[in-house]
């Protein structure tokens, strides 16, 4: 994880985020606001899970606690307010919210794998796979943690709404097609831009022809509006730790400093 130096935008970002999400459960966390936030980091998180440089472990544990997170309210909120609740309602909304993170992350996948293979490949550090006994254990417990999530979670409404899910899924499409354009492994050209376009129109046609009320209407575009604003910080602060690299290389610097150098500017290494 890229500490506060490297991304101090994308920090900053989210604690405003995180004030946005408390206010949202202070006022109604079952409304519009409250509800396009937590489907917007949804798709963040969703994304960021196939694209990001993070250690894989970092990656699908922030996935599996964002579930946890936006399942908590519903789980909560009643218990606290009356000891006579039932527990109908976060079983559903947990299996809402695992299938559009788990579509999402799939599309992001699929739609960045396709740019990949139509342009030319951006260049791309080596990596070297490293295996720990602490890292297994990690896996191990997620693997646990997320098995409990599933089996806790009633999809049974997904068969019972079929426009409601071809709505949501033109809405995660459109998620995943923006971040993998801004974000995706490829080197960006004119034709991946048109392509990521025309996806983007033909996702949000597939969610329109569904039918979708006003109400679900402004929690697509809050959450779509969410998506864009991290992927805009988020090309900033890239922009921001490559300039320094940039500007070495385009120096007259000697190739004996240069590699004395290299080892201090680790720092700005180009994570997500």
């Amino acid at each position: 994880m890229p500490n506060f130096y490297h991304r101090p935008l994308t920090w900053l970002f989210w604690i405003a985020a995180l004030c946005l999400d408390a206010v949202a459960l202070s006022i109604n966390y079952e409304g519009p606001f409250a509800s396009a936030l937590g489907l917007g980091q949804l798709f963040v998180v969703s994304g960021w899970l196939v694209l990001g440089r993070s250690h894989p472990l970092a990656r699908a544990s922030w996935f599996v606690a964002m579930l946890i997170l936006l399942v908590a309210p519903d789980y909560g909120i009643p218990r606290w307010r009356s000891s006579m609740h039932q527990d109908v309602v976060w079983p559903h909304v947990l299996a809402l919210m695992t299938a559009a993170g788990a579509f999402t992350a799939f599309a992001t996948a699929a739609w960045a794998t396709f740019l990949w293979s139509v342009s030319t490949p951006a260049p791309q550090p080596p990596r070297k796979p490293q295996y720990s006994i602490a890292a297994l254990l990690g896996w191990m417990t997620l693997l646990a943690l997320s098995t409990t999530c599933v089996r806790l979670a009633d999809f049974s409404l997904l068969n019972e709404t079929p426009r409601d899910l071809v709505s949501g899924s033109g809405l995660a499409g459109a998620a995943a097609i923006f971040i993998a354009a801004s974000i995706g492994p490829h080197r960006e050209s004119w034709l991946a831009r048109l392509l990521s376009a025309i996806g983007f129109i033909v996702s949000i046609g597939v969610m329109a022809a569904a039918g979708v009320p006003p109400e679900a209407a402004a929690v697509a575009t809050g959450a779509l509006a969410f998506v864009v604003a991290w992927t805009i910080v988020s090309r900033i602060d890239r922009v921001r730790a490559q300039a320094p690299v940039a500007e070495l290389a385009s120096s007259p610097t000697p190739p004996d400093a240069v590699a004395t150098l290299a080892p201090q500017l680790r720092v700005f290494k180009n994570e997500a």
